[in-house]
């Protein structure tokens, strides 16, 4: 069966999941594109359903949804769609594990983070703090950026007086252009790396909790680097 209405609830509860609130009360997402619906799936998150642009075919044993296609364009945020999307949960954070962190404190560009959030992946971070103030991990554009990492990292939301608990067992190093050349930090063995806002850099609180800055040294006429590219060359540097 079609869906052609307007009317019908469950094009209704899709278009409501384009809004924070609505995925904050839901506790669901949507996600579009065969790679990563993919992604989810073969990174067992847990999918309500499916949903296809009319004529476009995905094998799955999920429940799955077929929207004419004008409905389906109402529906996709993307410029170009493949037709295929999917409604995911949420997944429950869990307690933090590894001995590296990537801490964003106020990253407010959902492509940046979901850059950062792959970068982490790749370098061995496997869990990543989100602090006060930061873009919504389940953003259409930021789950694009992501490429599929949201799935498989452990991605929290913290306070202050949280990362201050975690003084005891980890180092917090804070990316700033007036810190220590990263070229002369000793590695150590538990750290967590915090990235400031694009425009404003560091919270003052994050300030106050930090164990050390560092920087990325840089030649020419260069002031600094996208949040996104500092963020992954630091966590490349210590892995």
């Amino acid at each position: 069966m079609i869906i052609e209405s307007v009317s019908n609830q469950n094009f209704k509860f899709l278009n409501k999941l384009k809004m924070k609130k609505y995925r904050d009360k839901e506790n669901s997402f949507i996600i579009e594109s065969k790679k990563l619906v993919d992604e989810a799936i073969a990174s067992s998150a847990k999918v309500d359903f499916i949903f296809l642009k009319e004529g476009v075919s995905y094998e799955t044993s999920h429940k799955t949804l077929i929207f004419c296609e004008s409905l389906f364009t109402k529906i996709s945020s993307m410029t170009s769609p493949d037709g295929i999307g999917a409604v995911i949960k949420k997944k429950d954070p869990v307690e933090i594990s590894s001995s590296k962190i990537l801490l964003l404190d106020g990253t407010n560009d959902p492509g940046n983070l979901g850059t950062m959030i792959r970068s982490a992946e790749a370098f061995g971070f496997k869990d990543v703090i989100l602090m006060p103030g930061t873009a919504d991990v389940y953003n259409e554009k930021t789950l694009r950026a992501s490429m599929g990492s949201i799935f498989r990292l452990n991605i929290l939301n913290k306070t202050y007086d949280d990362i201050k608990k975690l003084k005891s067992c980890y180092r917090i190093l804070s990316a700033d252009m007036d810190g220590l050349d990263i070229r002369n930090y000793k590695k150590d063995s538990k750290i967590i790396i915090a990235i400031g806002n694009e425009a404003n850099g560091l919270s003052q609180e994050m300030r106050e909790i930090t164990d050390e800055f560092i920087k990325i040294p840089m030649e020419g006429e260069i002031e600094s680097l996208n949040a996104a590219i500092a963020a992954s060359i630091i966590m490349n540097r210590l892995m």
